[in-house]
């Protein structure tokens, strides 16, 4: 996240532990950074973003009185929206922070609590103790910290970002209390580049360390350009952004942003997905397209654990691994730029690859050799979400994804 966002505006199944969080048994939950201003606090904008397949909120007005809160926190509640409510008091004394909680706790929409957005190595602690103490008051709910992507040098300077700063954060929450482990990471450049080899590191390094320490996973998706170097998503950039993040087992993703902040001195937006006056935009409709996909599938996913991650293509990004020879699914040819995850449910084993084209212009038809060991391939419906016939015939696989596509296959 961006930290002059704050000033402009004036959180894993699978990779997971079982502690209770905002996904439902069987689902997976999508995300959208922040909530609409208090003037398009309306039944007809909260709709909007229900009918985008949106089921959390993550408020960051700090600012803005109880009664403002409550009044979101209702209309969220109304149209089955759940929230991360931001209060100041998160702050302040132990009372001060009891008595945020109780006046949040009792409404059905409440989910968890912000606490900081991108602390540096030095505020962990005290951002701990935070964290700890909104447990001890609501345990039902997530306390909501998202941690620096690993390109942020100048925040965190000179130490090693997996060690010294994911792993530190999870130590001091305590692996068995953290409810989600959350960063932002962002690979959409004003000139027009991706920022591909600390995008993929990141991801690799919060898949990692999340089955290490059995945490959840939450990425936060571009969806929005700034004046600081980011570009304005289209649709192929949309699907490649959250394909590639669910292929590194993210469980909670989380659009930043659905609605368009005014932005302020130190930095400029982009329309997103909606206007600043709550006017869909052109991304509206692919937005809300992907979010479908994304809940069919994530019933499947949200059950899985990300093992393995391989590239393939004449290249592969920096800090990314070769697929190798003999890999269960393996192109029959290295022209294609894709990404290929094995995935395993932990309760029995059952395996599972996603498959993504990480071309942002081109529609790809690539075949796959199949290992002789699967006797047969299912195609986990972007629909329905069930398992569905796909192109599969004597050890070989093809299909058709457009850019960005992801698609998922059990393996029998």
């Amino acid at each position: 996240m961006l930290l002059s966002f704050i000033l402009a505006l004036s959180l894993t199944a699978g990779n997971g532990n079982p502690t209770k969080d905002t996904t439902a048994a069987g689902e997976m939950k999508i995300g959208i950074y922040v909530a609409p201003d208090l003037q398009h606090t309306t039944d007809e904008c909260y709709t909007a973003i229900r009918e985008a397949h949106i089921d959390l909120i993550q408020d960051i007005s700090l600012w803005l009185p109880v009664k403002d809160k409550i009044n979101m926190l209702e209309m969220a509640g109304r149209h089955g929206i759940e929230m991360f409510v931001a209060d100041e008091r998160v702050n302040g004394s132990d009372t001060a922070a009891a008595a945020m909680v109780a006046d949040y706790s009792r409404l059905k929409a409440t989910a968890g609590y912000y606490v900081q957005d991108e602390p540096v190595l030095k505020d962990l602690p005290g951002v701990a103790r935070k964290y700890q103490r909104l447990l001890q008051l609501d345990s039902t709910k997530v306390p909501h910290v998202n941690l620096l992507p690993i390109y942020a040098t100048g925040a965190l300077p000179g130490i090693d970002y997996a060690s010294e700063y994911v792993e530190k954060w999870i130590q001091l929450v305590g692996a068995d209390r953290l409810r989600y482990l959350s960063f932002d990471n962002y690979p959409f450049m004003t000139d027009g580049t991706l920022r591909e080899g600390p995008y993929y590191r990141n991801l690799d390094i919060i898949r990692r360390i999340g089955l290490k320490y059995h945490v959840r996973t939450s990425a936060y998706l571009q969806s929005i350009g700034t004046s600081t170097g980011l570009r304005r998503p289209g649709a192929n950039d949309l699907r490649y952004n959250v394909y590639t993040n669910l292929a590194y087992g993210i469980k909670l993703p989380v659009w930043f942003t659905y609605w368009t902040p005014l932005g302020g001195s130190t930095e400029q937006f982009t329309n997103a997905v909606v206007d600043t006056s709550g006017k869909k935009t052109d991304l509206y409709e692919p937005f809300k397209a992907l979010n479908s996909a994304i809940k069919a599938i994530g019933r499947t996913l949200i059950q899985l654990d990300a093992k393995e991650v391989y590239h393939t293509g004449a290249s592969v990004p920096e800090s990314t691994v070769r697929i190798p020879a003999g890999f269960v699914v393996t192109p029959e040819g290295p022209e294609n730029d894709l990404l290929i995850s094995l995935f395993v449910r932990p309760e029995d084993g059952k395996q599972y690859v996603m498959i993504v084209n990480r071309s942002l212009k081109d529609s790809v038809h690539p075949v796959f050799r199949v290992s002789q060991a699967i006797r047969a391939v299912k195609r986990i419906s972007a629909i329905s979400g069930s398992e569905e016939r796909c192109s599969y015939r004597k050890n070989r696989l093809t299909d058709t994804f457009l850019p960005g596509e992801g698609r998922l296959y059990a393996l029998y």
